[in-house]
């Protein structure tokens, strides 16, 4: 699981409309239309943005929304974040297999049922981040994402780039379709909350740490810890679909391993499975260690009902 938090430059560093990036968020919807229309065919209707309460929404309903949740922002202030929440093929494989009973390679197997049933899940799950998202900030009377203002839009390709290893190589063209399963869900969210009472910004580096400063009056915590936020959004991921993480796999050994890539190397050479996992847990011991956390600090805010029934793994609830 990889969860991206930026801003965008599509639109001014984010200091403008949000219209520029929904435009962007669209270029599925436009690229399967003209698909159709080069066959001869009626494309299907748009699926639209969704919120956390709602589906089907317009993208002219979404600019409104967000360029109109500003109140106290000034010109030069951000009005908006984008986050990316990118599923790993391996977590999304295993979403699928428990879909339709059977190992899926690419979206274009599933059928408009099983396709619609999947970009649901996508969805929940996107919601529930998005409770953490506003629990992460640890404000007093913020802990749930209908507070927030956001959208959100599901895509299912990724398309190389010029500084991509295999266009570099010569193995793929600038722009070319990448292959496997590549789902993922944009955000646009408003810098302030939907009252307008709060300036919520997740690009604030300090992680807090009991470090509070006075907004208003009133102590708040200073920063947004974007990784801690990662682990959590990996634990809500294994716990809302029973899903066995290895250790390497875990956002705090990737973020550590990458910090030393021949210790790395050496634990993926390494042929005993015991040795290799004390070795991994220890690289994970000394994230925590060097960043203060504790299993505390890693548990989610909300009590979550896995979509996936454990005992019978083909069966979901959602």
């Amino acid at each position: 699981m990889v969860i991206k938090i930026q801003t965008s430059d599509k639109s001014n560093g984010n200091k403008g409309s949000s219209a520029s990036l929904a435009n962007y968020l669209e270029k599925e919807d436009l690229q399967q239309e003209k698909e159709a229309f080069d066959k001869g065919e009626l494309p299907m209707p748009r699926t639209g943005f969704f919120s956390h309460e709602k589906d089907g929404l317009m993208k002219s309903d979404v600019i409104n929304a967000i360029d109109n949740n500003k109140k106290g922002l000034g010109r030069d202030d951000s009005k908006f974040y984008a986050i990316n929440i990118a599923p790993s093929e391996k977590e999304q494989q295993h979403i699928l297999k428990n879909i339709t009973g059977k190992n899926v390679k690419s979206i274009d197997e599933l059928s408009g049922k099983e396709l619609k049933q999947y970009e649901n899940i996508l969805k929940d799950y996107s919601r529930k981040t998005m409770n953490e998202y506003a629990a992460h900030f640890k404000r007093d009377n913020l802990n749930d994402g209908k507070q927030l203002m956001y959208f959100g839009k599901v895509e299912h390709q990724r398309h190389y780039k010029g500084n991509d290893d295999e266009v570099k190589k010569g193995l793929a063209k600038s722009g070319e379709k990448k292959p496997g399963l590549n789902s993922h869900v944009h955000l646009i969210v408003s810098r302030k909350d939907k009252d307008m009472k709060l300036k919520l910004s997740p690009l604030a580096n300090d992680k807090g740490n009991g470090k509070n400063c006075l907004t208003n009056g009133n102590q708040v915590q200073r920063g947004f810890d974007r990784n801690l936020f990662n682990v959590k959004a990996e634990a809500l991921f294994d716990k809302n679909f029973n899903y066995q993480r290895g250790l390497s796999e875990k956002v705090e050994y990737r973020i550590e391993a990458s910090k030393n890539p021949i210790l790395k190397t050496k634990i993926e050479l390494e042929q005993n499975k015991g040795e290799k996992e004390k070795q991994q847990q220890k690289l994970i011991s000394e994230y925590d260690k060097r960043n203060n956390y504790t299993e505390k600090d890693k548990q989610i805010s909300q009590e979550i009902k896995p979509i996936i029934n454990k005992s019978n793994e083909k069966e979901m609830s959602l």
